[in-house]
């Protein structure tokens, strides 16, 4: 299955930051990552940039 509309940048952070509250928005975009290989490889790294920012953070407040 080839995709015309790829998920953004964006999106992917507002998905892993918990930002997307909208119901059909948010499962739009589960259901692009279930059928989208390339998405869900640009999703994990999207993941651990945000793992990593909380992590970041994290140690700051321990400071």
């Amino acid at each position: 299955m080839e995709f015309v509309n790829h998920i953004s940048d964006h999106d992917l952070e507002r998905y892993y930051l918990g930002m997307v509250k909208d119901e059909a928005e948010l499962a739009s975009l589960e259901e692009h990552l279930l059928a989208c290989p390339a998405c869900v490889k640009r999703a994990e790294s999207t993941q651990d940039y945000v793992d990593a920012l909380r992590a970041a953070l994290g140690t700051i407040r321990e400071e």
